[in-house]
């Protein structure tokens, strides 16, 4: 991915990953969608996980800016780069790390004829998250992307940019199309 440095340039990565994960997702089959392999999530899974990792970043950038530093602190050094921060996860999951708690998927299996009705209702689901995420993430200014942290369960707490290069690279993680 070319590197990421303006608000701009973040929101419309942000904006064409959630797309691309649709794309990914809608073209796998009803019938394979909550299909498990072994221990393996199924599409259904994956788009559950980014769901759940959506919402709450959309919430805390809903917050009053003061509420984040109270609770989080402020920067205390410069955002890194869309790829230091892909690297830095990368590392944390070649040491074993993993989805815990509340973004742990909810495996659905649901009937046959009910497949694809579910499958859409998932999308519908995951395009909402990110949309709203899209939709608050802009009305952010440059700088205080650079300005507030959020914790993030595997990494640490990063600044606000930083959260969202992780979502573009999860998103591309989860919907396979770039990555390991």
């Amino acid at each position: 991915m070319p590197e990421i440095t303006a608000k701009a340039e973040l929101v419309n990565a942000l904006k064409d990953t959630n797309q691309r994960v649709i794309k990914w997702f809608t073209e796998i089959p009803a019938g394979d969608f909550f299909t498990r392999n072994g221990d393996v999530w199924s599409a259904s899974d994956n788009v559950g996980h980014l769901i759940k990792s959506h919402k709450p970043i959309a919430k805390a950038l809903k917050l009053p800016k003061f509420t984040l530093q109270a609770m989080f602190g402020k920067p205390e050094k410069p955002s890194i780069t869309y790829d230091e921060l892909c690297q830095i996860y990368r590392n944390e999951l070649a040491k074993g790390a993993q989805a815990l708690g509340r973004f742990i998927p909810n495996q659905e299996n649901p009937a046959a004829e009910g497949a694809e009705e579910k499958k859409l209702e998932l999308l519908d689901q995951f395009s909402k998250a990110s949309a709203e995420l899209v939709s608050i993430a802009e009305k952010w200014n440059e700088n205080e992307l650079d300005g507030y942290l959020l914790p993030h369960p595997l990494i640490g707490k990063l600044t606000i940019r930083e959260m969202l290069y992780f979502t573009i690279y999860h998103n591309l993680r989860h919907a396979s199309q770039e990555g390991d």
